[in-house]
């Protein structure tokens, strides 16, 4: 049993929040500090899954976590996919709360944000998520006004209202493992009220709260970390490319309960049913072309110690 606080879904304003982080041991300390910042703090429950990570995060972020007060956990997972470290919060670590924060490790919540989407909700009933809107970087502007005219999730801040993910997960509905746009899917979901063949695609269930924010340091084109982060991150948005076009002829003539245990293997078994159509041209995009080549390499299929969270800490509120 996890030593994490446990809340009935009624308690006033308590908002758990799930933080998932890979190797980023510089980033999770402004991260957490930024949360214990937020007007929201005193009723936050922190859930910090890191998956796959090797870097030290764990004890960086214990020292902060103690320093500032914030109740909660941290997860260790061996296998580094952030889609399993959600099925995991979402089903079986997650304490019960009226809303849910999803937060990315190298983000920092502005201090007002998660009381606004958790206003948002209460101000639509009719809504069953809130996303938050970048406040820096370079293309900002443009994504926040894209979320604007067109709603949907962003990775780095959204929340859920509880009562959705109650049935989210008494449905039995699980990500991908490998996913890479978990956020899309989770839109999806939204979007369709668990229901891709008869709930329709309905924009009004996500509000876009364009006052709360999240803030990334910029990249620096002179360090091998930000360089690397840069290129992997286009690797795998090439994947993601061929997972959502795999993943929604799936859903659509199967409903969300087909969806697969690893989404890979999907783009696998959808490119070898019509591989002249499905192959990615190298010149129209390569970034997919060598993600395609990636996931055709074989690969030993994670143990279950692998997927299993193992609890690291735990602060009681």
């Amino acid at each position: 049993m996890p030593l994490t606080r446990r809340a009935d879904a009624t308690e006033a304003g308590l908002c758990a929040v799930a933080v998932f982080a890979r190797n980023e041991a510089e980033r999770i300390g402004p991260c957490l500090r930024a949360l214990a910042r937020c007007e929201a703090a005193p009723r936050l429950h922190v859930t910090l899954l890191l998956n796959g990570t090797t870097d030290g995060s764990a004890a960086v972020a214990e020292r902060v976590m103690e320093k500032e007060g914030l109740a909660g956990a941290i997860y260790d997972i061996a296998y580094g996919d952030k889609s399993h470290a959600m099925n995991l919060f979402l089903h079986q670590l997650r304490p019960s709360a009226a809303h849910y924060a999803m937060i990315d490790g190298y983000a920092e919540v502005e201090p007002p944000a998660l009381d606004r989407l958790a206003a948002a909700l209460r101000r639509r009933p009719d809504a069953l998520a809130a996303a938050a809107v970048p406040r820096t970087g370079r293309s900002a502007a443009a994504l926040r006004q894209q979320m604007l005219d067109y709603p949907g999730l962003h990775g780095s801040l959204f929340m859920l209202r509880g009562e959705f993910v109650e049935r989210l997960v008494a449905a039995g509905i699980r990500l991908p493992r490998n996913l890479y746009r978990g956020d899309g899917l989770i839109g999806s979901l939204v979007m369709h009220d668990l229901d891709a063949l008869g709930g329709g695609w309905v924009t009004e269930r996500v509000v876009v709260e364009g006052e709360a924010s999240w803030t990334v340091p910029p990249a620096a084109p002179w360090r091998c970390r930000d360089v690397r982060r840069v290129a992997r991150r286009m690797l795998q948005q090439g994947r993601g490319r061929l997972q959502t076009a795999a993943l929604r002829e799936l859903i659509y003539a199967g409903g969300f309960p087909s969806l697969p245990e690893d989404a890979d293997r999907m783009v696998l078994d959808w490119i070898a049913a019509d591989p002249e159509a499905r192959t990615p041209a190298l010149q129209r995009d390569p970034f997919a072309r060598l993600a395609l080549a990636l996931m055709r390499q074989a690969r030993p299929e994670p143990s279950p110690s692998e997927l299993e969270p193992r609890l690291l800490a735990a602060r009681p509120g």
